[in-house]
């Protein structure tokens, strides 16, 4: 498959404006920001919706002391397996939105999909996290030899799925067969000279805020270690990467700076830019940019063109 640079042209839905004029209105950006400070997120996940209990064969399995799931279709036609990294700033656990995604993306694209409870900060940090998510895919490749398999993430989880390839391509270990990220936290500095334009623009996230979590989440580590934020790694010799980006996203950014060192290094990258999208839409399946997301997501992972 060719390189895809895609921008959605078709206008923004009526119901992405009024999610975002009540994200204003309810003050979310510094309700947001506060809990991202005084680490005031739920650290349980939430309850898997009933919904997707009726629908799916759930496993519920342990890996190194820690929850994760295995749901997969009641008839399993898809030899492709994703290993799927929830966003929340790697402070905060999975939450209703996330199971929704889950179940839109099992139903479309047939997969199979381990949702692993991973190490939150600052309880723990970017080294433990890692070595957990490692260690659940070692056992992933050796549960199935034969089968695919995809990362895939949002934000914060979007951020884990490259730096972790990252990582594997350094050790010389396999990698993913792709990663795909949805708005990814890619750079925990929030350097980049584009941010103060985008930050009056996004209504859910502040510079603030994130350099708060990202710190947490680093502990020990430089800030542009490149398991703490990607962005700063070689993208040499890693699996296809695709991007989705909204832009009154504080990390469209980032996502554009990716895009820009993905061409310059020669990387097989697809890129998908959507105009007045808010950080982290496409865990709303309701709205239309999030069914066109999941349309193109099952394109990806089942090689149509």
């Amino acid at each position: 498959m060719n390189n895809i640079d895609y921008q959605h042209s078709i206008p923004e839905s009526f119901q992405s404006r009024l999610i975002q004029t009540a994200m204003g209105l309810f003050g979310m950006k510094k309700k947001i920001e506060r809990k991202m400070i005084t680490n005031g997120f739920a650290k349980k996940p939430a309850k898997l919706p009933k919904s997707l209990l009726k629908k799916f064969n759930i496993q519920e399995i342990e890996h190194n002391t820690r929850k994760g799931w295995k749901i997969s279709p009641i008839d399993i036609k898809s030899d492709l397996i994703v290993l799927y990294l929830h966003g929340g700033a790697y402070i905060s656990s999975l939450i209703n939105l996330h199971w929704r995604l889950i179940e839109k993306l099992i139903s479309k694209t047939g997969a199979t999909i381990i949702v692993p409870d991973y190490p939150l900060a600052p309880e723990t940090c970017c080294k433990e996290t890692y070595d957990f998510i490692e260690s659940l895919f070692t056992r992933l490749i050796t549960d199935y030899p034969a089968r695919r398999i995809v990362f895939m993430g949002d934000s914060a989880g979007g951020g884990l799925a490259l730096g972790l390839t990252q990582l594997l391509r350094d050790e010389n270990k396999k990698q993913p067969d792709q990663i795909i990220i949805f708005s990814p936290w890619l750079d925990v500095t929030m350097c980049n000279p584009i941010l103060e334009r985008l930050d009056k623009k996004d209504d859910l996230l502040s510079i603030a805020g994130l350099k708060s979590a990202g710190q947490k989440f680093a502990g020990n580590l430089d800030l542009k270690d490149f398991r703490v934020s990607p962005v700063y790694g070689d993208l040499t010799n890693i699996c296809r990467i695709s991007v989705f980006t909204g832009t009154r996203d504080i990390l469209n950014a980032d996502a554009q700076k990716l895009k820009q060192l993905m061409k310059d290094q020669n990387i097989n990258f697809n890129y998908f830019e959507y105009p007045d999208m808010f950080h982290d839409w496409v865990i709303i399946t309701s709205l239309q940019e999030s069914q066109d997301v999941i349309n193109k997501v099952d394109q990806l992972v089942n090689n149509y063109e």
